[in-house]
């Protein structure tokens, strides 16, 4: 779903890391958002120190030093909460700072660890301690105080959330835990419910919960909510519930029924879980947020599934509701802070429109007031009309989005309903609905109070104009002003129990009334007191006695009184603005002592002792109080006090400032400018380098002082420069005298000099300020106008021209006149500014100013007659220039145009050009491009020349003009003139510049094809080609075309637009005619051969199969394969398959169109080329139904692929197993299971027991004793005896000897038994043979089964039974055979004896060999010494290499000793 559709819009408001938050910090434990007011953050690194942000400014965020371990701002107010761990204890200090007011609020000391806190409410803390939870108010000086213990299911779990109802008679904690053993990596949610008034809790499983207040239908009281969202893990299976259920249920009235929902959770987020929830009360939606990032919104009412969507890719651990927007804000682990709200254009057709909900979002539209569902509404109230179910579309209408029904077509509805009797009429039920739910437009409170004047119940409209139902507007006044007079009191006390500030107004509104206040304003105060509305009735008060009238000192002091007790500050103030001086003065004097308003009391105390009682109390207070607040930096108060009290000790209070050097030098000031300390402070200011203050002292508190503080900073040595702009700075303010005292006294006169200059031109400027101008006037003209010595004078002639323009116009122009020197020019433009249109011009004119006073009869006169006549009279080109753009704003182009030429003015050549164009006089353009040609070379003249040309049909002209140089754009000239269908200039421009694709263009639009053609063929232009293609076409002028043509198909973009061109317009035979030329072109390529092979699939399909073969390699063979699939072209569209290898999709065609596809060799070959081994069994099911006569042929060539098993079966299944005998033969090489078991049951009942034996013997891979079961009985000897076959090749040797005895086989018994390899079965045969008396059998059996018989088993049967001489054989042969063995173990003790004896005699060699060795030693060489030793004489520990043998190392072949690694 596109972002701008979708119901809830996403924003990011911040990233933490952009306003300084360092990435570690961004964590559940550092970060706190208790409101969509601040964010506050608690760093430790690089020092301790906490940030808020004010959401209003998140990018000027406050960093204090603080440390704390969390901090938590008011949701409403900057007040900051802090706690911290007492060192060495389980114990936590909280505070509570007001951050405007710079104090601390409160502090405590809880003896518990706090492991959770909130600001529940913005009065509220909640503190969650291991074991209970405690609220703690932040009004007066209460403690923490215990509201309930911590249930079982949340010991050792994570708090993260703690809420209250808005009635805070409900409570709920929220904690996590890890998942339980079978899946810990979901999280585990616990909650426990609390009832403040029931004092009982509630153990449930969730992991995110949220209060809401709810309106149930009939009750007038709305309902407590409480939404959570859990999801668990039972049995193996995770289930995610939101549930929503009214708490408190009040009896007798309408409940709200538990609602339930899933929460749908992706696969790939199993694992995850709820972290926070929150409700919008605007739109009444609930929003369920995810750890990962998944957003769930539901409605409150319905528990309908609204919206899902992740918002996060980071993991969200913070989330608060903006409560303004109706929406959320959430924090994630990357710092971003992200805004989510409804959007509310398209949040109602989401719910309409995908979810399907109407009901749903007709609701949400009258709740939020949201578009969308007009037409649901409007449709939905006509249905309630006409089932006469006025009520329920009373209710409608009142609730309509955006007051869509609430109009007069909606009140003509109800007016037209016939009355019944003994029933409402439904109009007055409709109103009664509206006055229910709130204030009527203005329409309706007319038509209300017209029904209401009617039936004489005017009560009733001072009832609801009292509550403000009804709006007010000129016809409802008309209405009811008629002998009516409202009561005002009872109207006042209506308004004040449901509108303080409202009954305000009124009361306002009343005092101003004609005729006097009709409430007395006492009896106005009484109401407001008797509320205890202080600040309402201090607010009316002070309006209404604002004239400061005697009549109202009673009022006066009962003002002062009121706010003396509860507002002290308020009554400071009124007193600090004078504004009352007939109040008893006595009485405020005594409650402003009281109130501890020690100087506002000896202002009001007259009497001797009251004073000394103040002044004592005043004075034991100020000097310390100065002192206490500049050393705590309350700066203000220090000001205030020094400014405002007479009653401390100046030179004290002096020398205390001075030595404090507070940063703001004000409090100094107060006290060294009201005792006489200037030069002391201009001094201390000085040296200090606080010169702003100098300046600000001398300039706004006292400019009187300035020459003592000039002379003081002389004294100090100042620089001159800012001496001097301290006196300019002053000027006026400045006393002359004594600053001439002060500078005389110390020889520094010359300071003053700028100074007195600017005194005379104030002076000149206060006689006209002093708004003398007449008696200015006069004076200057006898100065000026008799010949006086000052007649001359420039600046007084300027000064009474100046004057008389602005005091007496009517003299200006005899001095204008009359005098001579004065400015001109800027008197002229003074004139002008003050509208003396004619002066001006006759000022100008006066001084030659002849473009100023064209000007002037231009811009001002508006005469452009006098204009043209007074540029006929200077013959100026500027002139001339002025007066043509005048001429050509006003529309006069050709008088214009000819005001240009005189002035000779090609400046404005393109205003001109874009005025001729438009008003269509291109003959008297041309004469002034011609003009500007011979003073400009300017790109715009030649071609817009050119285009005039055009325009007035002189092409003789322009091709002069072409041919002469010039510096026209002739390829844009040429493009314009083809725009405007002006093609035989365009015609000449293009073939000049040699443009052939334009030319070709032209001259199609002349209907000069051949022309057109030969254009295009120099152009050689794909676009160009295709235009004059095109264009022959349509014409039919198909030879011309195909030449266009070819040129175009041989580039591969172009070929498909051309064809479609021909065949949307029916020339398929031209199409076909030009794509078989362009086969022998030399740049043929493979689109064109393919896009002919379409053509012949779709018009020619007997040329297909022919073209498909020739040119195979040519072809775009996917294109014509479509194109032969969409005619059903199928045998064309096999050998397309095969030529593009695509054998499957070849095989498939054969199949399903085989009587026009199918070729038996061709099948072959294709089928084993397949890739979906699925199609080999899809062609023997094939060849089974259509050609059963090739099928063996065809399998054989299938044989290496296809699994026999699956062919086997399919045969068996069809019925037709011999029909693939030979197949089968062919392939039992393979060893099959099935195969074999086939071709033995084809060998059993044929009785072909030759080729049953040899597959018994070649393959093996059968059911070997199935088979003999099933032919041990057949009634052939050969068959049976390959039974017992089989059962001697499957180790059945009992069975096989058995059914060979049976047979009289008694060679076969034998050798079976002797494969057997068991002796018991060997001796049991020779036993039969002696009973059955076959010696011969005895003795053949003792020789086949040689190795098992045992010698003297053999002799005692043969000797028992008289058989020696046929046993006589086998034992010569035993006896053989045993002395053979005898002799073999001799021989091996042998040698043995010999190995032994060999290496008895080389140990003898090598010890012999040693001894010589020993023989030749040294007799006194010393022993080697141990490794690792150091002799004597070899320091460091040299080790020699180590003795070989008896001590003597092996020598080489030169003599010496072999190296040693030492």
């Amino acid at each position: 779903m596109a972002a701008a559709n979708a119901p809830i819009t996403m924003k990011e408001v911040l990233t933490l890391p952009s306003i300084g938050i360092s990435p570690q910090f961004i964590t559940f434990t550092n970060v706190t958002m208790e409101s969509d007011k601040y964010i506050c953050v608690r760093e430790t690194a690089p020092q301790n120190s906490v940030v808020i942000v004010d959401m209003n400014m998140p990018n000027q965020p406050l960093r204090r030093p603080i440390t704390a371990d969390s901090a938590l701002m008011n949701p409403n107010s900057r007040i900051l909460a802090l706690k911290a761990q007492l060192p060495g204890t389980t114990q936590d200090h909280l505070q509570i700072f007001n951050i405007e007011m710079k104090t601390k609020m409160k502090s405590y000391q809880m003896p518990e660890q706090i492991v959770f806190w909130k600001w529940i409410t913005p009065k509220m803390l909640g503190l969650v301690t291991q074991s209970s939870c405690y609220h703690w108010s932040i009004e007066g000086d209460s403690e923490p105080v215990k509201m309930f213990e911590r249930t079982a299911n949340l010991a050792s779990n994570q708090i993260i959330n703690y809420r209250c109802d808005p009635s805070e008679k409900w409570l709920v904690l929220i904690g996590i835990a890890p998942g339980s053993p079978e899946r810990q990596q979901l999280v585990k949610g616990n909650m426990q419910l609390f009832s403040v008034e029931q004092q009982r809790s509630q153990a449930l499983e969730a992991h995110a919960a949220a209060f809401a207040q709810f309106k149930v239908p009939g009750n007038e009281n709305p309902s407590t909510l409480i939404s959570f969202a859990t999801k668990t893990f039972n049995a193996g299976q995770i289930t995610s519930k939101l549930h929503v259920i009214e708490l408190g249920a009040q009896p007798g009235k309408p409940s709200f029924s538990k609602k339930q929902a899933d929460l749908f959770f992706p696969p790939d987020f199993a694992d995850d879980f709820p972290v926070a929830m929150q409700i919008s009360h605007k739109y009444n939606l609930i929003y369920v947020i995810t750890k990962l990032g998944l957003l769930f919104v539901y409605d409150l009412e319905t528990a309908a599934a609204v919206y899902r969507n992740r918002i996060s890719p980071d993991p969200i651990f913070l989330t608060s509701e903006a409560s303004t927007v109706g929406g959320f804000y959430a924090i994630n682990r990357r710092g971003q802070v992200l805004l989510a709200t409804v959007n509310e254009a398209t949040i109602v057709p989401f719910v309409s429109g995908q979810l399907n909900n109407l009901e749903l979002a007709v609701n949400l539209a009258k709740r939020g007031n949201l578009p969308g569902a007009e037409n649901l509404v409007v449709q939905r109230f006509q249905e309630l009309f006409a089932q006469t179910k006025y009520k329920e579309a009373a209710e409608l209408a009142a609730e309509s989005p955006q007051g869509i029904l609430r109009t007069p077509d909606t009140v003509a509805k109800f007016q037209s309903v016939p009355v019944q009797a003994g029933q409402t009429p439904p109009l007055l039920q409709y109103f009664g609905t509206l006055l229910t739910r709130g204030k009527l437009n203005a329409f309706e409170s007319l038509e209300l109070s017209r029904l209401v004047v009617n039936q004489n119940k005017k009560n009733l409209l001072e009832n609801w104009l009292a509550e403000d139902k009804l709006e007010c507007s000129e016809e409802l006044g008309d209405l009811v002003k008629v002998g009516y007079t409202p009561d005002y009191l009872f109207l006042l006390q209506t308004i004040l129990r449901t509108d303080p500030q409202g009954a305000v107004n009124f009361a306002l509104m009343m005092s101003q009334m004609e005729g006097g206040c009709p409430v007395d304003y006492n009896t106005i105060t009484d109401l407001f007191l008797q509320r205890n509305l202080i600040r309402e009735a201090t607010a009316f008060l002070l309006d209404v006695l604002k004239p400061n009238l005697p009549e109202h000192a009673f009022l006066q002091t009962k003002v002062l009184e009121i706010n003396l007790v509860t507002f002290p500050n308020v009554a400071d103030a009124i007193l600090a603005n004078g504004m009352f001086s007939h109040y008893d003065r006595p009485r405020i004097a005594q409650l402003c002592e009281k109130a501890g308003l020690y100087i506002r009391a000896l202002q009001h105390y007259s009497e001797l002792p009251d004073i000394k009682r103040v002044i004592v109390n005043t004075h034991a207070i100020e000097p310390q109080y100065i002192e206490a607040a500049a050393k705590t930096g309350q700066i203000k108060e220090v000001e205030r006090v020094t400014r405002e009290s007479n009653f401390y000790d100046a030179e004290k209070t002096k020398n205390f400032l001075m030595e404090a050097k507070l940063p703001d030098a004000r409090p100094l000031i107060n006290v060294c400018d009201r005792f006489g300390f200037v030069g002391d402070l201009t001094h201390y200011l000085y040296t200090n380098n606080m010169l702003r203050y100098i300046e600000g002292y001398v300039q706004k508190v006292n400019p009187g002082n300035a020459p003592l503080v000039v002379g003081q900073l002389l004294d100090d040595e100042c620089p001159e420069d800012f001496i001097k702009g301290l006196i300019l700075s002053v000027r006026s303010l400045l006393p002359v005298e004594p600053l001439v005292d002060e500078c005389e006294k110390r020889n520094r006169l010359r300071l003053l000099t700028q100074f007195l200059e600017h005194l005379v031109s104030a002076a000149v400027k206060a006689f006209m300020t002093a708004d003398l101008p007449h008696e200015l006037i006069e004076l200057l003209e006898k100065i000026v106008l008799q010949n006086s010595a000052f007649s001359g004078n420039f600046n007084l002639q300027n000064l009474l021209i100046l004057t008389a323009i602005k005091a007496d116009p009517s003299r200006v122009m005899d001095y204008i006149n009359r005098l001579d020197n004065f400015d001109g020019p800027a008197v002229g433009e003074v004139a002008v500014e003050a509208q003396l249109y004619e002066e001006a011009y006759a000022i100008f004119k006066k001084f030659n100013l002849n473009v100023q006073a064209v000007n002037v009869l231009l811009d001002n006169i508006r005469s452009i007659d006098r204009a043209v006549e007074f540029a006929f009279r200077v013959e100026e080109d500027a002139v001339w220039s002025q007066v043509a753009k005048a001429q050509l704003r006003e529309g006069l182009v050709s008088d214009a145009i000819e005001s240009f030429i005189r002035a000779d003015d090609a400046t404005q050549f393109h205003e001109v050009i874009r005025a001729a164009e438009e008003a269509d006089v291109y003959h008297d353009l041309v004469k002034y491009l011609l003009m500007v040609r011979q003073k400009a070379k300017e790109p715009k003249v030649d071609s817009e020349l050119i285009f005039a040309y055009a325009k007035i049909d002189r092409l003789s002209e322009i091709e002069e003009f072409i041919l002469m140089p010039n510096v026209a754009n002739l390829q844009l000239v040429g493009d314009r003139l083809f725009d405007d269908a002006l093609y035989e200039a365009a015609k000449i421009i293009f073939a000049f510049i040699s443009n052939w694709a334009k030319l070709a263009c032209t001259l199609v639009k002349l209907k000069q094809f051949q022309g057109a053609v030969d254009a295009a063929r120099k152009a050689n232009s794909a676009k160009t080609w295709k235009e004059v293609c095109f264009a022959c076409v349509d014409a039919e002028e198909f030879r011309l075309a195909q030449m266009c043509g070819l040129n175009i198909i041989v580039q591969v973009d172009d070929l498909e637009e051309v064809s479609e061109y021909y065949q949307n317009r029916g020339y398929f035979n031209e199409l076909i005619s030009l794509m078989e030329s362009g086969l022998g072109l030399e740049r043929a390529h493979m689109g064109i051969f393919t896009e002919l092979g379409v053509l012949y699939a779709r018009y020619r399909y007997e040329k297909l199969m022919e073209h498909i073969k020739l040119f195979s390699t040519r072809l775009n063979i996917p294109k014509l394969i479509r194109a032969c699939d969409e005619q059903q072209h199928w045998k064309e569209l096999t050998y397309l398959y095969i030529q593009y290898d695509e054998f499957d999709n070849a095989a498939a065609t054969v199949m399903n169109h085989s009587p026009e596809a199918w070729d038996h060799m061709q099948f072959k070959d294709i089928v084993v080329k397949v890739a979906n081994v699925e199609l080999y069994y899809k062609a023997v099911h094939f060849y089974l139904q259509e050609h059963p006569d090739l099928i063996n042929d065809m399998l054989n060539v299938l044989a290496l692929r296809v699994d026999h098993t699956r062919v086997v079966d399919i045969m068996r299944k069809a019925g037709h197993l011999l029909l693939v005998k030979p197949y089968m033969v062919a392939v039992q090489s393979n060893n099959v299971s099935a195969v074999n078991e086939a071709l033995n049951q084809i060998y059993v009942e044929e009785e072909d027991y030759d080729r049953l034996r040899e597959s018994i013997d070649l393959h093996d891979n059968f059911d070997q004793i199935g088979l003999a079961q099933k032919i041990e009985k057949h009634e052939l000897l050969e068959m049976r005896r390959v039974a017992a076959y089989i059962y001697k090749k499957a180790g059945r040797w009992k069975q096989s000897i058995a059914l060979s005895k049976k047979d009289n086989l008694y060679k076969d018994a034998m050798e079976t038994a002797s494969q057997s390899g068991d002796r018991e079965l060997a001796e049991e045969l020779l036993v039969y043979f002696i009973e059955k008396g076959k010696k011969e059998c005895f003795a053949s059996c003792l020789f086949v089964c040689y190795d098992l018989v045992r010698p003297d088993v053999a002799l005692e049967l043969a000797w028992m039974n008289n058989m020696i001489d046929f046993a006589f054989p086998y034992l010569l042969q035993f006896i053989r055979e045993y002395t053979g063995k005898v002799d073999e173990l001799v021989k091996d003790k042998l040698e043995a004896q010999k190995e032994v004896k060999a290496k008895e005699q080389e140990e003898k060699d090598v010890i012999a060999q040693q001894n010589m060795y020993a023989q030749l030693l040294p007799l006194a060489l010393p022993a080697p010494p141990m490794p690792g030793m150091g002799g004597p004489g070899m320091p460091g520990g040299f080790v020699p290499p180590q003795m070989g043998g008896m001590g003597m190392p092996p020598m080489s072949q030169f003599g010496m000793p072999p190296m040693g690694n030492y």
